[in-house]
């Protein structure tokens, strides 16, 4: 089994936006091989966290390092170990995939050969090797999500940052996402991945953190969640609903293909954003 070592570490890390605190005192760590799936509601502060650890929101205090290394001291270097993957798409549509990932690839210095290699590594990863050279803007919606992903791998980063990357995806593109993101995670790779569905975070996650007003509320793993989070909350208020399954899933020691199958099949759009808003007003911590 791959060592793990911490790749992230945010100490004490608060943000502002516009004038107000978008973040208060977070502490995460994240190791080699793990995802953290960040949950919240609308405004938390998950999507501004990304951008802070990205380098693109600028810190109030606090620090965040990146394999020992501060954004803040060494931004180049820093820069360069990161995949940003945004709500938004981020790349031309005009282009085709190839295309694409070749602009993306010279950009962090790429070339040659290692760069046709490393565009046929990425092409099969999030499997649109087959649509290599058509033009972006006539895929569908997952194959457009798949390629926002491809773009952000071609320099091998140490951390993939990923901003709810399923949102309005069809339950096969949203597996294609997943199955790559289970490959990049058996590769070493350590990723942090913001979703509003605990169905996402049952099927890819090791760990999740789950913010409020902008804090961190929890952050552990699943099934410590779980107990912490949701029976601290039906204590303080009985009458909250909250779906079966999460306490059903609770109780199996491990997620075998046939119960993710029941679960997606029962709860596949099912969003968490209501029921975590009763969370954060209710302070359960």
């Amino acid at each position: 089994m791959m060592q793990q070592q911490e790749i992230l570490c945010l100490k004490s890390v608060t943000l502002k936006y516009s004038d107000a605190i978008a973040v208060k005192n977070l502490d995460i760590s994240v190791y080699s091989g793990e995802i953290l799936g960040l949950l919240g509601p609308n405004g938390c502060g998950k999507s501004t966290t990304l951008n802070a650890i990205a380098g693109n929101h600028a810190l109030e205090s606090g620090c965040i390092l990146l394999d020992g290394q501060s954004q803040t001291q060494q931004p180049l270097s820093y820069r360069a170990q990161i995949g940003f993957v945004p709500q938004e798409l981020a790349f031309y549509e005009e282009l085709s995939p190839y295309s694409n990932l070749s602009f993306f690839g010279r950009l962090y210095g790429i070339q040659g050969n290692k760069l046709s290699q490393r565009i046929s590594e990425v092409l099969s990863l999030v499997k649109l090797d087959d649509r290599a050279n058509m033009p972006a803007i006539a895929f569908s919606g997952g194959m457009k999500r798949r390629l926002n992903l491809a773009c952000a791998l071609m320099h091998k980063p140490k951390l993939l940052l990923l901003d709810e990357p399923t949102v309005g995806l069809d339950p096969p593109s949203r597996e294609a996402v997943f199955s790559c993101l289970d490959q990049l995670r058996n590769e070493g790779c350590a990723i942090v991945y913001t979703t509003h569905y605990i169905e996402e975070v049952v099927r890819i996650c090791n760990r999740v953190g789950f913010m409020a007003q902008g804090s961190m509320l929890f952050h552990g793993t699943l099934k410590e969640f779980q107990s912490h989070i949701f029976t601290k909350a039906r204590g303080k208020a009985p009458n909250i609903r909250t779906p079966n399954y999460i306490y059903e899933e609770a109780l199996e020691e491990s997620h075998s293909e046939q119960s993710l199958l029941r679960k997606k099949q029962a709860e596949e759009t099912y969003s968490l954003e209501q029921y975590l808003l009763e969370l954060s007003e209710i302070k359960a911590a």
